[in-house]
């Protein structure tokens, strides 16, 4: 059997552990929340934080109305959320499941869907937050949300791809989490995710997000769930494109240290 050839029969091996890596993924929550007094509750008050103070200084300082403003900047953070987990924490996913890496045989890939379940959980929090502000609001739309999920499902697929390729090269290299939160710091600033693209049209600086993949991702699940329409047909095809590279940069990765993985630990 060809190293592809392992590396696919792992993953549907691990896919078929559905119920361990789901349970693992919810203990990862639940211990992160353990002995807390509100526990995840703590995610929505951090971003009812976030959104109180920048919400309404960005708001004022771009000039745009608090009834659109709240819900473009909390929904662009929620979905960053999910991405910086993807490349920093995920990082770690290998190396925070050492111990079950050598005691059991099970098919490597299901510390990354733990990654991936433990991250999920996190974004249908934010998203839950998301929901309570259009409601007070009065402009939450159930038609927005139905047409975000294919916008989401190719989120999950580029974070999986994140997953990957954080966890194994993280674990080779452990400054690389330590390394991405500092670029990704950059990233965010000039990712439209406080301020919306027509701040950046108005000041010819276009470029600051055309050139940046992470915006499709945010754009094809933010523009639906706030618009109640499917974001522009070419950011789709971006996003997808975006995720055709990474997932064939993830398959590189696994097939160099996969095999090396026990011994990096």
């Amino acid at each position: 059997m060809t190293q592809n050839e392992q590396l696919f029969a792992d993953a549907l091996a691990a896919l078929k552990l559905w119920r361990v890596w789901t349970f693992l993924g919810v203990q990862d929550i639940k211990a992160r929340f353990r002995r807390s007094f509100i526990g995840p509750l703590w995610i929505l008050l951090n971003l009812a934080f976030f959104v109180g103070g920048a919400g309404f200084v960005y708001g004022v300082m771009f000039g745009q109305p608090m009834t659109d403003f709240l819900p473009f900047l909390i929904t662009g953070f929620v979905i960053w959320g999910y991405l910086l987990s993807s490349f920093t924490e995920a990082g770690t996913a290998f190396v925070n499941s050492e111990g079950y890496i050598k005691q059991f045989s099970y098919p490597k890939q299901i510390y990354l869907f733990r990654a991936l379940v433990a991250y999920s959980i996190n974004l249908l929090i934010g998203f839950s937050a998301v929901i309570a502000m259009q409601l007070v609001l009065r402009n939450f739309n159930i038609l927005g949300w139905l047409v975000a999920v294919p916008g989401m499902a190719l989120l999950l697929i580029a974070v999986l791809g994140h997953i990957v390729i954080s966890a194994y090269v993280g674990t080779r290299f452990r400054d690389l989490p330590f390394a991405l939160a500092g670029i990704l710091q950059v990233v965010f600033f000039v990712t439209p995710i406080m301020f919306p693209i027509k701040v950046l049209q108005a000041k010819h600086l276009d470029f600051v997000y055309q050139y940046n993949p992470l915006y499709y991702l945010i754009d094809i699940v933010r523009h639906p769930i706030l618009e109640g329409a499917a974001a522009a047909p070419e950011n789709y095809i971006l996003a997808i494109l975006y995720i055709v590279v990474v997932w064939i940069v993830a398959a590189a990765v696994a097939r160099r240290f996969d095999n090396r993985l026990v011994f990096l630990l």
